[in-house]
């Protein structure tokens, strides 16, 4: 089981979370002409569904879109600093599923 760690930043937390190399190389491959559907499975057996996609223009990063996301982001509190943790498994029926955790950063 390959898992992806990744401190988020500001514009993750409020725009839409910049994709890793290490997540690209489990997740599934990116379409330039249309949004990919991921599913993805938090700690709490929520399913939430984010669309990888590549940014448009000379820096073609791969994200994953906001919409999804930031229901992801609001509902868990999320904030700049805390960490997710991303990661693909197999499940009872063969297939590839995709699952979520978060640490959240605790300030004094």
């Amino acid at each position: 089981m390959e898992r992806c760690e990744k401190e988020l930043s500001p514009s993750d937390v409020n725009q839409r979370l910049a994709v890793t190399k290490g997540m690209l190389e489990f997740l599934p491959p990116i379409d330039p002409e249309h949004d990919v559907p991921v599913r993805v499975l938090d700690e709490m057996g929520k399913v939430y569904v984010f669309y990888l996609s590549c940014r448009q223009g000379k820096h073609r990063k791969p994200v994953f879109q906001s919409k999804q996301w930031r229901v992801f982001v609001k509902e868990r509190g999320i904030a700049a600093g805390d960490v997710i943790y991303l990661w693909a498994e197999e499940n009872a029926f063969h297939q590839t599923q995709y699952r979520i955790a978060l640490l959240k950063m605790l300030f004094s």
